[in-house]
C-alpha cells in the first residue's frame, strides 16, 4: 500500500479525548490538492480539527487541509481533532476504512487506497474475557425441554428408515427433517406409508408444544399445531450424533420428551440495510433460527445507508438507494469505502425467502423504518419527499442531518401510502414494522411548511408531527388488514392507537411502561439481547459498547419480568422477546458468525425455557455439545475458552 494512516489518542479528558492522526506518503511520488476520506461511527468535533476542514455525514468523513499542501514522497501530514465521548476502549472504534483523492482535472472521484493501521488506544492490555464450559452431556438440547426423561437404548438411523406418511400439518417439518438429514449425514429417507418415524397430530398436546418418544424400532412425534411438528423436528436433529458408528449409521438414544414454549414470541431481528447479506446467509441463518425454536424473523430492509426491497412503483428506491460509493448519491458508509457497495432483494427472491421460513416454522416480519431513517428513500426520491425549504438543524444518533420525512408534503403520505401497500401484499405476515424510532431534537422546527402544518391541525409540539405520520402508516396498514409494530419511541409526541405492537429496546422499564398503557409489547432491552455489543473488554473484540457488554453469560442471566408479580396481569400485554444483530460493523461472514453464536443459543434459551429449568453450568455443558454441530456447519463463533 503506498499510503497509511495511523489513528492514536494523546489526551483522554473527562468529556473528551483527543486523537491524532498521521497520513503518510510512502511512494516517492508527490500528491497534489489531495483530500482524506475515512470512515469513523463516532461525532467527530469538526471545528477541533487542526490544519484542515472536516465535513461528516454519517461514518463518512472529508478531511480537506488548508491552503491544498502538497505531500511530498515520503513524508506525512499531521492533524489533530477531539471526539466528545467517554474513552476508547475498542480498535473497532478507530477509523474503519479510509482512501485519498485528488482534486486536479477530475469530474468524479477516483480512490486511492489507504491502508488503515489499528487505532493506538493508549491504554494496556486488557485479557479476552473468556467462559470455561462444563464437560458436554450425552444428550444436549438447546433450548432445554421442560420435560425429558432418558431411556435404555438406541434408535439406528440409517438410509433404511422410513418416514410414515403423516398428516398434512407435518408436512413442513417432514421435509426440512429429509433436508437436514441429506445436508449433514448424507441420508436420503423416503416417505412411505407405513415407516419408522411417525408424525402423529394429537390434539392433547398443547399449541406450538410437541411430544417425542424414542423407542428401538420406533420414533414417535406428536403435536397439534406446524409449529410443534418443527420444534419437535428441532429437538429430534440434535439428538442425532454427528458421528456414524459404521457405514452410515447413527445411535440416537432412545428418549421421551415433552415440551412447550414458554413465550408465544421468539424473535430476531436482522439489519440489512447498514451492510447486505445476500440471500445464502439469510437462509442459512433462518435455518439456524429453526434449529433452536426462533419463529419469527424481523427483517430491518430500510435506513439511511440502503434500501433493500424492490419496490415496483418506485424503482429508484433500489437503483439509486440500494448503492453507495465515491461517486454514488449515496455517500459510503462504515467499509468498502473505495466500492459502488450495496444490493437489494427482489420481489421473486423474497417470496422465496418466505417460503423457506415458512417451512422451518418461522414468520418473517418486515420493517420499513418511518419517519426517520429515510436518507437513502429521500435522497432516491427527492422530488416526492424533499422539503428544500427546510432548514431545521438537527443531527440523529449515526450523524445524519438529513434523514427525517417531512410531515407537511403531500408526496410524503403519497410514498408510505405506495409503500407500504406493496410490502403488506408481498408478506404474508399478519405485521408491519414501521420502525418510527430515533427523530432527533430540532427536525421540522424549522420548516415554513411544517410550521403552518402544524397550526392548521393545532399540534403545540414538533413530535406530534411523527405520531401524524404514524397515524396515517396505521390506516393504510388497516386497510391491508395488518397490524403495525414499531420501536418504543412511536408512543411519543401523541396518541397513535394501542393496537400497534411496541418493541421495547432501551430498557424492559420502557416495555412495562407502553404495557402499562394498554400496548402489546414484545421485550428487546438492549444490555441482554443485542448481538452487536462486543463480547468481553479485550481491545480486539468486535463490536460496539453504548449499552455496555455482553458476554455469553450476561445473555443468558436475562431474565424477563423477573421483577414482576406473576400474578400481574401486565404479563398478559407481553408476546414475546427478541434480539437484534444491528450491522454497521458486520460486513463479512466471519463478523456475522462471530457476533451472533454462541450467544444465539443463550437467547434461544431465555426466550423458549421455563425460568426454573434454566442452569448456568447445565447450559454450558449443552453448548459443549453442541459445538460440534456448530464445526460442521462451518460456524465461525467466538470460541467460549
Amino acid at each position: 500500500m503506498s499510503f497509511r494512516l495511523d489513528m492514536t489518542v494523546i489526551e483522554k479528558n473527562t468529556a473528551a479525548i483527543r486523537f491524532a492522526i498521521t497520513l503518510h506518503n510512502l511512494t516517492d511520488k508527490a500528491l497534489e490538492h489531495w483530500v482524506l476520506h475515512f470512515a469513523n461511527s463516532r461525532k467527530l468535533n469538526a471545528a477541533s480539527f487542526t490544519g484542515g476542514q472536516l465535513e461528516q455525514q454519517g461514518s463518512y468523513c472529508v478531511f480537506t487541509p488548508n491552503n491544498a499542501p502538497v505531500l511530498a514522497p515520503n513524508s506525512s501530514f499531521y492533524t489533530e481533532f477531539e471526539i466528545n465521548t467517554t474513552a476508547f476502549s475498542f480498535h473497532d472504534d478507530g477509523i474503519n476504512d479510509a482512501f485519498l483523492s485528488s482534486t486536479i482535472e477530475q469530474t468524479q472521484l477516483v480512490p486511492i487506497p489507504v491502508e488503515v493501521t489499528t487505532v493506538d488506544l493508549g491504554a494496556s492490555p486488557v485479557e479476552r474475557y473468556t467462559t470455561p464450559l462444563q464437560p458436554a452431556k450425552d444428550i444436549n438440547i438447546i433450548p432445554v425441554p421442560a420435560l425429558l426423561t432418558p431411556l435404555s437404548g438406541q434408535f439406528t438411523l440409517s438410509a433404511a428408515t422410513i418416514i410414515a406418511q403423516a398428516d398434512p400439518l407435518a408436512e413442513s417439518a417432514i421435509r426440512w427433517l429429509q433436508s437436514e438429514l441429506e445436508l449433514h449425514f448424507s441420508l436420503q429417507l423416503t416417505l412411505q406409508r407405513n415407516g419408522h418415524v411417525h408424525y402423529q397430530l394429537s390434539e392433547k398436546i398443547e399449541r406450538d408444544g410437541y411430544h417425542i418418544l424414542i423407542e428401538e424400532d420406533h420414533i414417535w412425534v406428536q403435536a397439534s399445531t406446524a409449529a410443534g411438528f418443527t420444534h419437535a423436528t428441532a429437538s429430534l436433529l440434535q439428538l442425532i450424533p454427528l458421528d456414524a458408528d459404521s457405514q452410515n449409521s447413527y445411535s440416537i438414544p432412545m428418549v421421551e420428551i415433552t415440551d412447550q414454549p414458554h413465550h408465544n414470541y421468539r424473535g430476531m431481528m436482522l439489519d440489512c440495510a447498514r451492510h447486505f447479506h445476500p440471500m445464502v446467509r439469510l437462509k442459512s441463518f433462518i435455518n439456524q433460527l429453526a434449529r433452536y425454536k426462533f419463529n419469527v424473523f424481523h427483517w430491518h430492509l430500510t435506513d439511511d445507508e440502503g434500501w433493500r426491497i424492490e419496490i415496483d412503483a418506485y424503482p429508484e428506491l433500489t437503483s439509486i438507494g440500494a448503492w453507495r460509493g465515491p461517486n454514488e448519491v449515496l455517500e459510503p458508509q462504515y467499509t468498502h469505502l473505495t466500492q459502488r457497495y450495496g444490493g437489494y432483494y427482489s420481489k421473486v427472491e423474497i417470496r422465496e425467502l418466505i417460503q423457506y421460513a415458512s417451512d422451518r416454522g418461522l414468520t418473517i416480519i418486515p420493517e420499513i423504518d418511518i419517519p426517520g431513517h429515510c436518507r437513502a428513500a429521500i435522497k432516491s426520491l427527492p422530488h416526492l419527499l424533499l422539503d428544500p425549504q427546510d432548514q431545521s438543524q438537527y443531527s440523529g444518533a449515526q450523524n445524519y442531518t438529513d434523514n427525517i420525512l417531512s410531515a407537511a408534503l403531500p408526496g410524503t403520505y403519497q410514498f408510505i401510502a405506495t409503500v407500504l401497500g406493496e410490502v403488506a401484499e408481498l408478506f404474508p405476515a399478519p405485521y408491519v414494522h414501521i420502525g418510527g424510532d430515533e427523530v432527533p431534537a430540532g427536525a421540522w422546527e424549522k420548516s415554513d411548511a411544517c410550521q403552518t402544518f402544524m397550526a392548521e391541525h393545532n399540534y403545540q409540539q414538533t413530535m406530534e408531527l411523527q405520531s401524524h405520520i404514524l397515524r396515517f402508516a396505521d390506516e393504510i396498514l388497516r386497510t391491508k388488514g395488518k397490524r403495525m409494530m414499531g420501536w418504543e419511541e412511536v408512543t411519543k409526541g401523541g396518541e397513535i392507537d394501542n393496537n400497534t405492537v411496541i418493541y421495547s429496546w432501551l430498557s424492559e422499564d420502557a416495555g412495562l411502561a407502553s404495557a402499562k398503557k394498554d400496548f402489546d409489547v414484545i421485550m428487546q432491552p438492549a444490555q441482554f439481547t443485542y448481538l452487536d455489543l462486543v463480547q468481553g473488554y479485550s481491545p480486539d473484540e468486535m463490536g460496539v459498547d453504548w449499552a455496555g457488554k455482553l458476554p455469553l453469560d450476561k445473555v443468558y442471566s436475562y431474565h424477563p419480568l423477573a421483577n414482576l408479580a406473576t400474578n400481574d396481569p401486565i404479563h398478559h400485554k407481553i408476546m414475546g422477546i427478541q434480539g437484534a444483530l444491528w450491522c454497521e460493523r458486520i460486513d463479512t461472514q466471519q463478523r456475522f458468525d462471530h457476533m451472533i453464536y454462541p450467544r444465539l443459543l443463550a437467547l434461544a434459551e431465555v426466550c423458549w425455557s421455563q425460568p426454573n429449568l434454566r442452569h448456568w453450568d447445565d447450559f454450558t455443558a449443552r453448548l459443549n455439545g453442541q459445538l460440534q454441530y456448530l464445526n460442521k456447519a462451518g460456524i465461525q463463533y467466538r470460541h467460549c475458552e
